[in-house]
């Protein structure tokens, strides 16, 4: 038997060869604004070096890009294709020439036209979608106004399901305060992905930024000042500095030496106006040194087979959504649970609330160490925006960094209407399908004139959002507001409150409703260090961190630790290659048969091409 299993694998070896050596596992289409007034938004072509950032940060052969123009048609500016060094030299020729003048911008059409074009390049099976649409316009396809509504409404309901059917994570870039955020917004929030208003148009290299690290996270080392150490263990580092338009960086190696800027056999750069990617491969272990960039903004990605890990936060999180976060230091893939080793690494977690330029530091917090983990709960934040949660790992002898982007959100969308009548109708549509709206539900908190309060329980309308409808008496003057008592899919319970609106009728007049206004709310966030019981161990797969899902209630399963799980599927998969099904050996046998066949057919064509090339050769001769 153990013959016929090791002539299997050999025979799979030899035929890997005639397969492609690997395969995209994401996929980036971008959709840039071409109208005319993106002259004005961006005057200075950002978005080009935007775009030329997303193809230099990508991988070679890991990852495909294609980019799209809209405006009153779509077109495209590059064709979808595996990122690398042709797919770059072809789009730094196109960028800085493609024009925008068109007056309208139909989204509708570019979005559907992109759900229509097939996939290309050598994508993996479970590859992952990106796309970034930028814009700094609306909706705008005709004159009349309900013309724009109805293509406004097809992208939010027919062409949105069409989204979320196929995963994609459509990410969306507002250049200006002009744009309908509304349903930028819901986009993105519908996806999975990200809104961002950008302030200034250098920001949008920032967002492309971020966008890129949460499609494909990576290990990072810390900056120290203007230093960085780098460790024995670190196989390829790659700097991401941004800097001023005309300034070239000075990267300066442990021996005192100036890096060259040039490539070479260990270096490659990628330089723009305002950013520079440099990649060092088998970087010089020691203190290295940078000059001449904005540290706040650059990064430094590396490759390692020390490296840490942390439980994936979902790209978008409810307010007042609990969040658990377990960080794990692995050696070549495989989780570290030595105590002499462990008990030598902090490490300390950051949370950052982004708005442009401005970086807030909410929370700076150690985390516990608990079973060869290192855990931390937070509690919930209140703040709706979008946030980095950073992790810092000290060995003392090596350091590393996870940058984590997520954006926080209300889980429902709250209005109140009027739909005719002495009638006021109250809604309230759940923003992300997160949300398990058959286990979640809403009260209503009604108050008088008078002080009194009285609540009614909001009544779910086809599994899809809630509803409640109130007929209004004469002089009615009354405030409202909505606590919803939610459960996301994992079974994470939370609560929130609404901000209050308002409802009044004078005599017999039509009533009227609108949201009251209120101050900001102020960010509210507990971290609190928690017990194993009540945090998600990281379980180790081959070459991949899991986490465990939450069980309902927001408690969490009594999971074994990690290196327990290995052990176990090891030992699972040993029983069962020890103990072959008669159907088992079928298709081993003819795993075999075949792979020999096909090897014998390979040298038989070989050695026909062989002689047809000797008596080509001979033909020539005699000529």
């Amino acid at each position: 038997m153990k013959w016929l299993k090791i002539n299997t694998v050999l025979l799979s070896a030899v035929l890997s060869f005639w397969a492609p050596l690997s395969q995209a596992d994401t996929q980036f289409r971008v959709i840039v604004d071409a109208s005319g007034s993106m002259l004005i938004s961006d005057p200075d072509k950002l978005t080009s070096e935007a775009l030329r950032l997303i193809s230099n940060l990508a991988p070679e052969e890991e990852a495909t890009l294609g980019i799209w123009l809209f405006g009153e048609e779509p077109r495209v500016l590059l064709p979808e294709s595996i990122v690398n060094k042709a797919t770059k030299s072809k789009l730094a020729s196109y960028v800085n020439s493609y024009v925008t003048q068109d007056v309208k911008t139909d989204l509708e059409a570019i979005i559907k036209l992109l759900l229509d074009t097939p996939d290309s390049g050598n994508l993996a099976p479970e590859f992952n979608r990106h796309w970034i649409l930028v814009t700094d316009g609306m909706v705008d396809i005709s004159l009349d106004e309900v013309v724009n509504k109805a293509s406004r409404d097809r992208i939010l309901n027919e062409l949105m399901a069409r989204l979320e059917e196929r995963d994609i994570h459509l990410h969306t870039v507002s250049m200006t305060g002009y744009t309908d955020k509304d349903l930028l917004e819901s986009l993105s929030l519908r996806t999975d992905a990200t809104h961002t208003e950008v302030a200034i148009p250098e920001d949008l290299l920032d967002t492309f930024d971020r966008i890129f690290t949460q499609a494909s996270p990576s290990d990072e080392l810390p900056f120290d000042g203007n230093q960085f150490v780098v460790d024995d263990a670190i196989d390829e580092l790659t700097l991401v500095v941004f800097h001023e338009d005309g300034i070239q960086p000075r990267v300066v190696k442990p021996d005192g030496s100036l890096l060259s800027l040039v490539n070479d056999r260990n270096a490659s750069v990628a330089a723009s106006d305002h950013y520079t990617l440099i990649t060092v491969r088998m970087p010089d272990a020691g203190v290295w040194q940078v000059n001449n960039v904005d540290l706040e903004r650059s990064s430094i990605r590396v490759i390692t087979n020390l490296s840490s890990q942390a439980t994936k936060i979902a790209p978008i999180v409810f307010v007042n959504e609990p969040i658990y976060s377990t960080v794990g230091l692995f050696q070549k893939n495989v989780i570290i649970k030595d105590d002499n080793i462990l008990n030598l690494v902090t490490v300390k977690q950051t949370l950052i609330r982004l708005s442009g330029e401005q970086k807030e530091t909410i929370l700076s917090h150690e985390m516990t160490q608990t079973n060869g983990q290192f855990k931390q709960r937070l509690e919930g934040i209140a703040e709706p925006g979008n946030y980095e949660l950073v992790s810092l790992l000290d060995g003392k002898t090596f350091s590393r960094q996870l940058s984590q982007y997520f954006t926080v959100h209300p889980a429902i969308d709250f209005k109140g209407t009027n739909p005719g009548g002495n009638l006021i109708a109250f809604s309230a549509h759940p923003v992300n399908l997160k949300l398990n709206v058959s286990r979640s539900n809403i009260k209503l908190e009604f108050t008088y004139n008078n002080g009194t309060t009285e609540t009614e329980e909001m009544q779910l309308v086809g599994q899809g959002y809630w509803e409640k409808i109130i007929p209004v008496s004469a002089d009615d003057n009354v405030k409202v507001r909505a606590k919803l008592i939610g459960m996301t899919q994992t079974g994470l319970r939370f609560d929130y409150w609404t901000p209050f609106w308002h409802f009044n009728r004078k005599g017999d007049e039509a009533p009227t409703v609108g949201l009251d206004d209120v101050d900001p709310t102020s960010m509210l966030l507990m971290s609190i260090p928690s017990s194993n019981r009540d945090l998600m161990p990281v379980m180790v797969l081959p070459a991949v961190s899991v986490v465990n899902e939450v069980e309902e209630g927001g408690e969490l399963s009594s999971e074994p630790d990690a290196a327990d799980i290995e052990t176990s599927d090891v030992v699972k998969a040993v029983k069962k290659t020890d103990s072959l099904s008669k159907t088992e050996w079928m298709m081993y046998i003819g795993l075999n048969l075949g792979g020999i066949l096909i090897i014998a057919t390979g040298i038989f064509l070989y050695r026909r091409m062989q002689k047809n090339k000797s008596l080509k050769s001979d033909a020539t001769d005699d000529v």
